[in-house]
């Protein structure tokens, strides 16, 4: 048995992203990031009244938005894969698609209980600013992260630095230096 490691053992899959890949994981970060500054501004704003914090308000009672926001975009920003627009950057293949499909679902859910929020109320509240800007925000961050499925992507091989070997260069035969040998 060889004791060293094979070289396709020491390889991993990875997606080349595209520009729509990049944009899109940087409008859901920013969506779900927001999301959580408006929890912030709701939490400074919890004893007062806001239009832009405030979900529904009616004239005894503004109606906040609930802790469950903050769990939400947490989990939004830890489980979305990130992919920056440096170039030559990688997003590693391995749970990828699970990630995305399990952020677009937290993000469903987010419209969910807001549309149900919503709904449990009479109709002596009336809608603020914050319901409106919190359905729009959860939009966004679900379609951008829709776009961030790879489909269409190049798949490459990286090893465990992160780069991508170059197996031309290594069978190349190597030329003669003019400076020395």
């Amino acid at each position: 048995m060889d004791p060293t490691p094979t070289r396709e053992g020491q390889l991993r899959e990875a997606y080349v992203p595209n520009r729509r890949v990049r944009v899109a994981s940087d409008v859901a970060s920013l969506a779900a990031a927001l999301l959580l500054v408006g929890l912030l501004g709701a939490a400074f704003t919890w004893w007062g009244r806001s239009a832009l914090f405030d979900l529904a308000s009616n004239s005894r009672e503004a109606v906040k938005i609930g802790t469950g926001f903050l769990v939400g975009p947490a989990l939004i920003l830890i489980l979305l894969p990130l992919v920056f627009g440096r170039s030559r950057q990688l997003a590693l293949a391995r749970y990828f698609r699970a990630r995305v499909a399990i952020v677009a679902l937290l993000w469903a859910a987010g419209l969910w209980a807001l549309a149900a929020r919503l709904a449990t109320l009479d109709s002596s509240y009336s809608a603020e600013a914050g319901a409106y800007v919190s359905a729009g925000l959860l939009l966004v961050g679900l379609i951008s992260t829709l776009a961030m499925w790879p489909r269409g992507l190049r798949m490459v091989q990286v090893n465990r630095k992160g780069t991508v070997p170059d197996t031309t260069a290594a069978s190349a035969r190597r030329e003669r230096s003019p400076t020395g040998p």
